[in-house]
């Protein structure tokens, strides 16, 4: 059973490898190809010295023809103890890396610049226990063999322990449930392997070498198959591997289908997109003229009531939709924004302008939590994708008849700046969610809403590198939070 989970675990990362070709998931499949490496050499070592018992020999290889298969594994001892002094000193390594990967506190970041420096002890204990050299270290020196074991074990404990820490430290760093909780889905992979590594982890290479001498074997052996061993401690050992090994196959699942998910949602955006460009245009363009000839009538009705407010209010709100229909299709006829050093305050001031003179009475609460927030970006096209999600969010109280303001939040989170609307409404179902980025689609029946809005605010951000995600509040309303690269070290304070 634990060969195949730990074979599932390596296969699965594969496919999240495939399917996200970057540092972090190449990372952790090296990882998983690493420990099965180990498990799979810790396998064929305990088949060939026998003495365990067939329920033993089910949680551990599933099968008796299994077991067999690894007892007549054609292996020299020395390549065996190699093979497992390799893999037992590179996962801790691999582990840390991949720690500090998704680690961006300040110690970790401090540290992944010199990240060299932690190359330095695996590379000397897995050179010293390279047969040859093991050879030539303990012969001379009888002392040494008792050091090296004492060596190899302190360091895969601190490195074990140090990326666990890392994890921890980063989990805790983190302010923003959406980020806390993918965050806990992938740590959740990284600490399940380092249990099931733990649990064969004490097996030393040297016992392999010197299987047919009785000295050192009690600090180098299979602690967990002593007779010793109380009852209690034995099942715990056995199925706690394989518990901790089903749940890393879960979360490594669900990680595996939530970047398959926003791949394949992300493909068919930009083929809808890609479809639905020259639709945009004509859109755009069309009702960029009919506006204009509106305004022209407005214009000479101005004329003849020079005093009439609702037809100067009239006239105020066809230039504002004017001007928004120019940004879109300037925004649909291009691929590239002008990007420059900008403060957020400024973006989010414009957006709430074009909110309020559409819904002057509407109420918006605005809470920053940094000062001196800077991004690049393209002012007038920003602040309408931002003014875009607010707008509807305000329609979302309306239709569910909340009493309870929209909230604008803004500040730093990790390596972004986060702008953060909630409203409390009814939330967003499940198909209306996979639908609200197309373009020309909407929920509402309302001449003012073209579809347009969510479409054009997703490829703005996307041209400011960043990205939208959506969650849904514990009051069950929506949450809309937009991502963009931070610029700039910010206030004191203010950088997760």
């Amino acid at each position: 059973m634990l060969i195949a989970l730990v074979s599932l675990i390596l296969i699965f990362s594969l496919v999240l490898l495939a399917i996200r070709r970057d540092r972090r998931c190449f990372l952790i499949a090296l990882t998983c190809l690493t420990l099965f490496s180990f498990i799979i050499s810790i396998l064929t070592y305990i088949a060939k010295k026998g003495g365990i018992g067939e329920e033993i020999s089910m949680i551990l290889y599933g099968t008796r023809s299994a077991r067999t298969a690894f007892q007549y594994r054609i292996m020299t001892l020395e390549s065996l103890g190699n093979s497992v002094n390799i893999s037992r000193h590179v996962f801790p390594l691999l582990l840390l890396l991949t720690a500090l990967d998704m680690a961006y506190f300040d110690l970790a970041l401090r540290i992944k610049k010199r990240m060299y420096l932690l190359f330095i002890v695996p590379a000397a204990v897995i050179v010293c226990y390279i047969p040859a050299v093991f050879k030539l270290i303990t012969a001379r020196q009888p002392d040494a063999l008792g050091w090296l074991v004492g060596a190899s074990r302190l360091y895969v404990y601190v490195y074990v322990a140090a990326s666990i820490a890392v994890l921890v430290a980063e989990f805790m760093s983190i302010t923003l449930p959406f980020f806390r909780r993918r965050f806990l889905s992938k740590s959740a992979i990284l600490i399940s392997l380092a249990i099931i590594y733990a649990f064969y982890a004490p097996q030393d290479p040297a016992q392999i070498y010197l299987f047919y001498r009785n000295d050192y074997m009690f600090i180098l052996g299979l602690w967990f198959l002593s007779p010793a061993l109380s009852p209690f401690l034995y099942a715990f050992t056995l199925v706690g591997s394989v518990a901790f090994g089903i749940l890393g196959f879960i979360f490594l699942l669900k990680y595996v289908r939530t970047n398959f998910d926003e791949r394949r949602e992300e493909i068919t955006l930009r083929r809808s997109a890609g479809l639905a460009s020259k639709g945009v245009g004509m859109f755009t363009h069309g009702t960029k003229n009919e506006l204009l000839a509106l305004g022209i009538v407005l214009s000479r009705v101005k004329e003849r009531y020079p005093d009439d407010a609702d037809v100067e209010k009239a006239i105020g709100t066809v230039r504002d939709l004017n001007a928004r229909i120019e940004r879109l299709h300037r925004a649909s006829g291009s691929r590239f924004s002008t990007l420059s050093p900008l403060p957020l305050d400024d973006i989010i001031q414009d957006a709430l302008h074009s909110v309020h003179n559409r819904y002057p009475d509407e109420e918006i609460i605005v809470t920053k939590t940094a000062d001196g927030i800077m991004v690049l970006a393209d002012r007038p096209n920003l602040a309408e994708a931002v003014a875009n999600i607010l707008m509807n969010a305000v329609e979302a109280n309306r239709e569910a008849h909340s009493s309870q303001p929209v909230s604008l939040e803004y500040g730093y989170e990790r390596l972004w700046v986060s702008v953060r609307i909630s409203d409390s409404g009814k939330g967003i179902d499940r198909r209306t969610l996979r639908n609200i980025w197309q373009p020309f689609w909407s929920s509402k029946n309302s001449s003012q809403n073209w579809g347009m809005g969510m479409y054009f605010s997703r490829n703005c951000v996307k041209r400011h590198l960043g990205s939208i995600r959506y969650e849904r509040t514990q009051q069950g309303g929506s949450r809309f939070i937009i991502l963009l690269p931070k610029l700039g070290t910010g206030s004191k304070g203010g950088g997760r």
